[in-house]
């Protein structure tokens, strides 16, 4: 009793690529047909696939069992068509070979949905899948993949987006769920609605902290105020007040703009008031960070005049520049215009001065960053 093994090319590569018919009965027909396919298309898995059922027909010849292959075609119109010629063609096999069961052998794809015609008249005793190698890049593309996947570094990388769109999700749905139990009346968006809008947000913030660091720097400055308040600084103050000034600057900006007639008069009056406040701050930090110096090593770093002197000459000269353009819009009821071009003069001669002071204290070696402030940066980013 002979034992068949049985290959499927279920959408017909053999006839149409390589001009084959089937059926195919015999190892040598088999071979060539193979052949024939792997010439005319040598990325196609049917080849292999009887390559393998040729090698597993040597192999069981070898050791003397009654063997014989075959290879059935079917249509490229994949469906009753086709499988109506396969039946016809194993049945022609069947009265030629009189197998008593079949090894089927498959590519893996659609040549398994013919099983049931297979098992309808001949018992199947064996199944082996070929998996195809059929690309060097492919192989180590999913060998990279592999090892990546055990780098607990690259993984991280990989998985976080993953997890945190799983998360917004599931807080999200989770969230409307909640409101909706305990506050029914309320009109609130669709689960999916808010779902989405969490995960481009979080995703939004995911990857703006990885492209800017967000969380790193968040501890570096944590981490400051930390080693400041440890060690009696003044800087802490400073830059609290510094932006406090800020905050009423902006409150005291925004009311004097609303007596503006358009919009364009609206933001010069806005820059004009908070300019004065930001030079305030400006100042009052930089005197703060001097001040520390002053205190903890007995001296105090000289670029504190540039920058005084910097941003006391840039502020005039952009308020000065304000309150022409108020003057020339008819916003402002006074027209001289003798005030504001001694403000910019001032303010261009305090520009030469800083810059004079920078240029000396340069040739003089005095321009550096202090000892304190590199050790306290060292220091920071080792706790980072």
């Amino acid at each position: 009793m002979t034992t068949l093994i049985l290959c499927v090319d279920r959408d017909d590569d053999l006839g149409r690529k390589a001009g084959v018919k089937g059926p195919i009965i015999g190892r040598k027909n088999n071979l060539d047909a193979a052949v024939a396919l792997a010439l005319a298309d040598p990325e196609d898995s049917d080849a292999n696939a009887i390559f393998a059922a040729v090698s597993l027909y040597d192999r069981m010849k070898k050791e003397g069992k009654d063997i014989e292959v075959a290879t059935l075609t079917g249509h490229e119109n994949v469906g009753i068509k086709s499988d109506e010629i396969i039946a016809k063609q194993l049945d022609k096999v069947i009265r030629k070979v009189k197998p008593k069961n079949v090894i089927f052998v498959s590519d893996g794809s659609e040549d398994e949905y013919i099983l049931p015609l297979v098992t309808s008249r001949v018992p199947i005793a064996h199944m082996r899948k070929v998996i195809v190698r059929q690309s060097k890049n492919i192989e180590s593309t999913y060998y990279i993949l592999m090892r990546a996947l055990k780098d607990k570094k690259m993984v991280k990388k990989i998985l976080v987006p993953v997890a945190l769109i799983f998360l917004a999700y599931a807080f999200s749905s989770i969230l409307v769920a909640t409101i909706k139990y305990f506050f029914p009346g309320w009109n609130l968006m669709g689960p999916g609605t808010m779902a989405l809008t969490v995960i481009t947000l979080t995703l939004g913030l995911y990857f703006l902290d990885r492209a800017y660091s967000i969380r790193r720097r968040t501890a570096h400055f944590v981490n400051r105020i930390k080693i400041s308040m440890a060690q009696a600084k003044i800087t802490i103050i400073s830059d609290t007040l510094a932006f406090l000034l800020l905050i009423v600057g902006l409150d005291l900006a925004y009311n004097d703009a609303l007596a503006g007639s358009d919009i364009i008069i609206q933001l010069i009056i806005f820059l004009h008031t908070f300019i004065v406040w930001f030079v305030f701050a400006v100042l009052i930090r930089e005197g703060g960070k001097t001040f520390d110096i002053w205190v903890h090593k007995g001296t105090y770093t000289k670029s504190f005049w540039i920058a005084l002197l910097s941003t006391v000459s840039t502020g005039i000269i952009i308020y000065s520049t304000l309150d022409y353009l108020l003057v020339l819009l008819n916003a402002k009821s006074e027209a001289s215009l003798i005030p504001i071009t001694i403000m910019v003069a001032s303010g261009i001669v305090l520009a030469i001065m800083a810059a004079l002071l920078q240029r000396q204290l340069k040739e003089e070696g005095l321009i550096e960053e202090p000892e304190e402030e590199r050790n306290e940066m060292e220091e920071l980013d080792e706790v980072v």
